[in-house]
């Protein structure tokens, strides 16, 4: 693992520490006695991380996580990217599933081949979901997308099977293997959408502080209730408010009427705005790579989806 990836795909000691609320020379000696070696290194491997936390007592969900937003520009793909990324630093097996036809979380992940296979292939049955996994870090897996999806709600529709199973079943023969599998979609109500859903334990909703962003959720909101009913599903829903401004009135403003409309389904954590936000799934690295102030609130959303807060 080359240095770059070590600062991207790894966990800090001192982050670990700050996690668990210990002194940094503790979680050193603690990981030491878990991994019955000397640590020399300032981080930890995905897979050392896991066995620390492991034998700490915490545990590993098994979710399908899609993130949904009607509207565009609500930091969906970023916050997909970098939840995920993170995860896998905790030591939680990860994969991702772009599929969105621009294919933004896949550039992120460095996969950018319009000839590798997508999930519209294994709607028509061309490969097997096997066949579609990249392996992209320890820990972490993406399915990519590319601009070959665009006709999938298409071929979902003119199916003679049932569509709307057409992410789920897939799923089925490879959900076991990881602890999260977190679904990046296009920003539309479709058929694909609707397979997403039903194939999802949770969806995620990011809504920033926009009018059309909070109309875009109510909208979704409403769509997920009827595909709730429709297929008898028992997913939950969790609203995340991001790109908040501490500085603008109505960042404050709109973050108070989530709370009042949405309080048992808003996550506790938040993301603020910033220019790394901006700039980490067109720059294709993650928030973790530096010292952005903004990795301590995907951080915090991050331990919210796992459980761990």
């Amino acid at each position: 693992m080359s240095t770059l990836a070590q600062q991207e795909f790894c966990i800090t000691l001192s982050d670990l520490a700050s996690f668990m609320e210990i002194p940094p020379n503790q979680i050193k000696a603690k990981a030491e006695k878990t991994l019955q070696r000397k640590i020399k290194s300032p981080w930890l491997l995905p897979e050392e991380a896991r066995q620390l936390l492991l034998a700490e007592g915490y545990k590993y969900p098994h979710k399908v996580i899609s993130i949904q937003m009607l509207k565009g520009g609500v930091a969906k793909t970023t916050s997909v990217l970098n939840m995920g990324l993170r995860a896998a630093m905790y030591g939680a097996r990860v994969l991702f599933v772009d599929l969105d036809q621009q294919a933004n979380l896949s550039f992120a992940l460095g996969v950018e081949d319009e000839s590798l296979p997508v999930w519209v292939d294994i709607v028509e049955k061309k490969k097997s979901i096997d066949e579609c996994v990249r392996f992209i870090e320890p820990h972490v897996d993406l399915i990519p997308s590319s601009l070959n999806n665009s006709v999938l709600d298409r071929v979902l529709l003119n199916s003679n099977r049932n569509w709307s199973l057409a992410v789920k079943t897939p799923l089925e023969k490879i959900k076991h293997r990881y602890d999260l599998i977190l679904i990046d979609t296009a920003p539309a109500l479709s058929a694909t959408n609707t397979a997403v859903t039903v194939a999802s334990d949770e969806v995620i909703l990011p809504v920033n502080p926009d009018k059309f962003a909070f109309m875009g959720l109510q909208k979704n909101l409403s769509e997920l209730e009827d595909i709730r009913s429709d297929f008898s599903l028992e997913f939950s829903r969790k609203v995340l408010f991001t790109k908040f401004d501490g500085r603008e009135k109505f960042s404050h403003e709109l973050l108070q009427k989530c709370i009042e409309s949405f309080e048992d389904s808003l996550m506790k954590g938040y993301i603020r705005t910033s220019a790394e936000v901006k700039n980490t799934v067109r720059s294709g690295k993650s928030l973790y790579a530096g010292k952005s102030p903004i990795k301590a609130d995907y951080d915090f959303v991050t331990r919210e989806m796992l459980g761990f807060v």
